[in-house]
């Protein structure tokens, strides 16, 4: 499954996304084992990447014992901003969104969301 918004929908029309969003350079946030996120740049305008791809089943466990939700995809983040806008929520705008496979463990799936600039952070808000 793959979900475009634009300027994603007219750049990758015909290709496939999965293989797109493997060639995005820009800036690392975060790189562990099963996910990346990155900023990037696409036609003057920045994005963020979350990229996921499986995960363990030690992290699994590691999760389900502390009583939080495993990650397991991109799927959460997309379905939560889509209902925080229904909700008439000011947040974060989502443009590309991919899943294929159904097993977890090997699953690969991205989120494309806009960049939140200007913003402040809630931690440093708070402080």
């Amino acid at each position: 499954m793959v979900e475009l918004k634009a300027p994603l929908t007219t750049l990758w029309r015909g290709k496939d996304a999965f293989e797109e969003v493997k060639t995005l350079q820009g800036e690392v946030f975060r790189e562990l084992e099963t996910r990346r996120t990155l900023r990037f740049e696409l036609d003057g305008k920045s994005y963020f990447l979350k990229w996921h791809k499986g995960t363990s089943l030690k992290e699994i466990v590691k999760n389900l014992i502390s009583l939080r939700m495993p990650v397991l995809g991109a799927d959460r983040e997309w379905h939560a901003i889509h209902r925080l806008h229904e909700l008439g929520v000011d947040t974060m705008h989502g443009v590309g969104f991919g899943e294929k496979g159904v097993n977890p463990l090997t699953r690969t799936s991205f989120i494309i969301t806009e960049d939140l600039t200007p913003t402040i952070s809630l931690g440093r808000l708070l402080c």
